[in-house]
Formats: structure tokens, sequence, C-alpha cells
């Protein structure tokens, strides 16, 4: 285990301009999506990408620990929110769990951007985030949209405090969606394959 501190006659105009855009568009869009479908990575090419999946995670990861920590200055903490936000897709979802007195866990998912507001937030005068060494990348497959897709394993150890008192504490194994994503690099004028986080799901919960 490790610390990572890491308007009658314009709007018929406007509807006649519409109605001749519309193939063209879908024309581009097929198009596009026939030039995706043809690209395909080696063997090689996607060893490349578990190794950035893998930094890409690790990074995340060090974000999660910082924007945790009522130790670090507020400064820090709201950039590693900004930080971490980058390292996804847009709409990325977070499930977070809470082992209730009972026994029984509870599972909610939030936007990205809500889940890092409310970790900032949590009502405990310390928050103490670990991760485990050990970070299980799946193969990547090619999806219909073109896209690859992959998934990474994560154990997460949640403990908080009031004072000096440990008041919950859990371990959480999280599962990482992956995206291999073709983008346009406007300023080489070409396009590269980026990696970015999806949805990340907790798969199982228990006592820490």
């Amino acid at each position: 285990m490790r610390y990572l501190l890491f308007l009658p006659f314009v709007f018929g105009v406007l509807a006649v301009a519409s109605a001749q855009e519309e193939p063209t568009k879908t024309a581009l869009s097929s198009k596009e999506a026939k030039i995706v479908d043809e690209i395909n990575l080696s063997d090689a090419d996607i060893e490349v990408f578990k190794d950035q999946t893998r930094q890409k995670v690790e990074e995340f990861q060090q974000h999660i620990v910082i924007i945790g920590s009522k130790d670090q200055p507020d400064e820090m903490r709201n950039l590693a929110e900004r930080e971490a936000l980058k390292l996804f897709i847009d709409g990325a979802e977070m499930e977070s769990s809470v082992i209730r007195p009972n026994g029984s866990v509870q599972i909610q998912s939030r936007p990205m951007q809500n889940y890092l507001a409310r970790l900032k937030s949590l009502p405990y005068t310390a928050v103490v985030i670990k991760f485990y060494d050990l970070v299980y990348i799946s193969s990547f497959t090619k999806g219909p949209d073109g896209r690859y897709y992959s998934s990474a394993t994560i154990i997460q150890e949640f403990s908080g405090l009031s004072g000096d008192n440990l008041v919950y504490k859990d371990v959480t194994t999280k599962e990482v969606e992956i995206i291999l994503n073709l983008v346009e690099d406007k300023f080489f004028n070409e396009k590269k394959w980026q990696v970015l986080l999806g949805n990340i799901k907790a798969t199982e919960t228990r006592r820490g």
C-alpha cells in the first residue's frame, strides 16, 4: 500500500438552408465513421496505451488524495480538482459507496464534478485516502463506434476521522472505464489516439 500525493421569410430561408446542410453533415459523419472503422491498433500499440492508461489512473489517484486531504491548502485542492476532471470524458460518473450501520452497502452515482466537489467538503476533520499498488488493466477491445475500450481495477482505502478518532473506514474495489478515442490535433493537423477515463463503478466495499 502506498500514499499517492500525488424569425416568416427568414424562417423559410433558414429551413431550406438547414435541409440542404443536413445531408452534407450526415455524409461527413458517415465518412468519418468509416475512416475510424478502418483504423486498427497493433499489439505493440495496445501495450503503449496500457502504459498510458496506468499513468492516467495513477495521476487520478494522486489528485483524489490531494482533494480529500484537509491538510492541503485550498488552492492546491482546487487545482487538483480541475486537473482531475481533464482526465475524463464528458459526462463521466463516479459511484461512491458507504457501509451502513446494519452492514449493507449503499451505492450512489454522481457526475464526476459533483463527486469531486463533495469529496472536498466531507464532514470529517481529516480524510486519509490510500490506494493499493496493484492496478489491473484489461485488454483493449474495439467498440462499434470505432473507439477502443478497456477497464482498470483499483483498490481504495478510505478513512474519515473526527479529531484523533476514526469515525469511518472502508476498502473499495473500483472499476475504471478506459476509452481510447481518436481526436483531431489541430496544431499538427492530424488525428491521434487519446486515453480518457470514463465511468467508475464501485464493485465491492468492505470494512477496513
